[in-house]
Parts: C-alpha cells; sequence; structure tokens
C-alpha cells in the first residue's frame, strides 16, 4: 500500500515538476500558480481514485479503525472517505506552509524550491496514510464551515469571471470608440448566448420532468427560472452606460444557477425523485468533479490576479510606456501582497474538495438535506450577488466599478 501511496504522490509531483521546466529559464509569478493549480487538480484526481477504487482495498490499522469496528458502517465508504480526508488535510497543510514560506521568503520561495515543497507535500499526504482516523475526526466539523465560506467567495469569483469573459468578448466586438463593431465576434457571441439560454431552457423542462413531482424541488425550479429570467430581462432595460453587463454576462450566471438548482433537487433525500442519488450515478460524479475543478481553480487563480486585472486594465496594461521600470517594480509589488491570500484560498479550496467528495462529511453515495440546502441557498446569494452588481452602479454613482 505505501509504494501505492509513493507512486501515485510521485507522478502528481513529476506532472507539476514538468510543467515547472516548461517555464525555465525564468519563471514567473503566473507560471507559478498554473503550477500551483495543476497540483491541487492532481491531487483532487488522486483523491477521487483512492475513493473508490483505491482505498477500500486497504488493509491497514490506520484504515481499519473508524471504518471496521462500528457495526453497520460501509466499510468500502468509509475507508473511501478518510482517503479523500487525508489527501485534503495533507494539501490544506502544504498550501498553508507555502503561505507561511510566501510571506516570509516573498517573491523566491513562491516560483523557487520545487523540489523541496513537492518532497513535502508527498510526504504529507503519504504519511497521513498511517494515522487512524479517530485522529482526524475533528477535521469534519471545522471543515463544513470553511467550505460554507469558501463557497461564498466562489460564487463572487464566478460571477467575476462572468464579467471579465463579457469584457473580453466587447473588446473584441467593438473599436475604441464604440461607432464600428467586428460582425464575426458579434456572431460568434450571439451563438453562445443562443447556445446558453438552450442549455437553460432545456435544463429547466428536463428538471421538471425528473424532479418535478417533489414539491419542494418543484419550488425550487420554479425559483429559479423566475429569478434566471427577471435578471436577465433587469440587464437588458439596464442602460449600457449604467453596468458592464450584457446578455452574455446573464446567459453565465443562468447556466450556473441552473446547474446549482440540479445540485439541490438530485440530493434531495426524498423519494419522489425521478432520478436518484447514488454510488453507483458515474455520470453525475463526471458531471460535479468536471465543474468543482472548473470552478475551483478560476476561484484560487482569480485569487492571485485580481489586483492584476483591477489596476492595470486601464492604466499600466494599456498606457504602459517603454522605460517606465518604477512603473513595472510597483506593479510586481503590489502582486506579491496578493500571493499569501492566494495560498489561503487554495487551502481553503482543498478543504472543500473533501467536503464536496464525501457530500459534506457523510457516506458518500448517500442522500441528505444538508447538500440539499447548501446547493439551493448558494444559487440564492449567486443570483442576488449578481443582481446587486446590476444595482450597484446606479445606487454607488460616486464609485468606479470594473
Amino acid at each position: 500500500m505505501g509504494g501505492l501511496l509513493c507512486c501515485a504522490a510521485c507522478e502528481t509531483a513529476s506532472c507539476a515538476c514538468s510543467l515547472f521546466k516548461c517555464c525555465l529559464p525564468s519563471p514567473s509569478i503566473k507560471c507559478a500558480n498554473i503550477i500551483y493549480l495543476m497540483t491541487f487538480i492532481l491531487s483532487t484526481i488522486l483523491a477521487v481514485i483512492l475513493q473508490y477504487w483505491g482505498a477500500p482495498q486497504f488493509q491497514i490499522y490506520s484504515f481499519d479503525v473508524g471504518c471496521t469496528d462500528i457495526p453497520g458502517i460501509d466499510v468500502d465508504a468509509c475507508k473511501g472517505d478518510s482517503a479523500v480526508y487525508r489527501i485534503s488535510i495533507g494539501l490544506t497543510s502544504w498550501f498553508v506552509l507555502i503561505t507561511l514560506g510566501t510571506v516570509l521568503g516573498k517573491k523566491s520561495f513562491h516560483i523557487k524550491h520545487w523540489f523541496i515543497k513537492l518532497l513535502l507535500l508527498i510526504v504529507l499526504i503519504t504519511g497521513l496514510f498511517f494515522v487512524p482516523i479517530n485522529a482526524i475526526n475533528g477535521f469534519i466539523p471545522v471543515a463544513r464551515v470553511v467550505s460554507a465560506l469558501f463557497l461564498i467567495l466562489q460564487i463572487v469569483a464566478f460571477i467575476d469571471a462572468a464579467y471579465h469573459w463579457n469584457s473580453w468578448v466587447t473588446g473584441h466586438i467593438f473599436n475604441e470608440d464604440e461607432t464600428e463593431y467586428n460582425k464575426k465576434w458579434m456572431a460568434s457571441a450571439i451563438l453562445v448566448c443562443a447556445i446558453l439560454i438552450t442549455i437553460f431552457a432545456t435544463s429547466t423542462v428536463l428538471l421538471y420532468v425528473y424532479y418535478g413531482k417533489c414539491t419542494i424541488s418543484s419550488m425550487f425550479i420554479t425559483i429559479t427560472a423566475i429569478t434566471c429570467i427577471g435578471t436577465t430581462v433587469w440587464q437588458l432595460n439596464t442602460p449600457p452606460e449604467k453596468t458592464d453587463s450584457t446578455l452574455l454576462t446573464s446567459c453565465i450566471v443562468s447556466t450556473y444557477a441552473v446547474y446549482l438548482c440540479w445540485a439541490s433537487v438530485h440530493a434531495n433525500p426524498d423519494t419522489c425523485n425521478t432520478v436518484s442519488l447514488g454510488s453507483d450515478d458515474p455520470q453525475s460524479i463526471i458531471l460535479g468533479m468536471a465543474i468543482t475543478v472548473f470552478s475551483l481553480s478560476w476561484t484560487c487563480y482569480s485569487a492571485s490576479t485580481r489586483n492584476y486585472f483591477v489596476n492595470n486594465t486601464n492604466n499600466q496594461l494599456m498606457h504602459c510606456e517603454e522605460g517606465d521600470e518604477d512603473d513595472v517594480d510597483d506593479e510586481d509589488d503590489e502582486d506579491m501582497e496578493y500571493l499569501w491570500f492566494f495560498h489561503l484560498m487554495m487551502a481553503t479550496g482543498s478543504i472543500y474538495m473533501a467536503m464536496l467528495l464525501t457530500n459534506w462529511g457523510t457516506h458518500s453515495g448517500e442522500k441528505n438535506n444538508a447538500q440539499m440546502w447548501v446547493s439551493i441557498i448558494s444559487q440564492w446569494i449567486s443570483i442576488i450577488v449578481y443582481a446587486w452588481t446590476l444595482m450597484a452602479p446606479s445606487c454607488l454613482s460616486d464609485r468606479e466599478f470594473y
């Protein structure tokens, strides 16, 4: 078993090292961020593999404690969840240590010393697999609180991503004085909006068909449809000079909202559901993991680049003159101030990953009201936040919004 863990951990570290070599000879902060993100994603994949196909076969003392000595417990699910917790704790501890090193060593520690850092990650994760589960039982309640906080940040970051994508697309459509537009980019934007609207409408109908028999699920679906259509109509009737949002932004937010609605009604423990969630539901697992990895990756990466986007979009990035070295140095210093926050976001994301894979601290494949309510409340918060972004420029006219 130790050989399997070392092999899996070394493969993860090897992929990160290979990516690092591509950044030589002058690794940048952005390149280092990508390596950290890839390490996070590969660790998540390792957790999924061990949860379903590796850990249930472990026959060691640390995995027997808390799984084989409790009557009526699903031993395989218990061991699988235990593997996820151990990887999550190891990855979280690693990012916390990287945070401390970044604060003390700043840029040099962030982009260098990869052999030591990746070796430390391997030691942390492998070592935790030999720690009895009783030693980390206190992790679950703490992880639920941290994950709830991270989920709110994830929602904000997803809406932030929608605005950035919208600005990027509209920047290609219109020229500087907005007197002409690029027909190809305009057609592409319309096509994307049409696809997202189709996905939203089709998904809403399918949700009613497969989950509409439950009263509470039907209520969630109806609220989703009304609020998404309402915010879209509101956005379309808002003067362009008062908001940076367009139909594309509303379509992106609505698609995310309908996904959260599906996650909620799919987790409804009521037997009235036509579709059931269980350990033999690979399509749900694959879809959930794909969206989770994407959203967590964007959230963590945007945490490190937010200062760059906000401060440089209309200043250094667009009007930088050659030879202005002081501005470049100041920009680099400002980016460095956000590196510690980047690693803290990665650490909380690692905790959130464990909650997602273990159904918020319960056995994988089981339904519970907690998962249902967390998903739908997250959706409501996301729609409220988006509605506020439409309202804020008018309410706070003396402030600039990007």
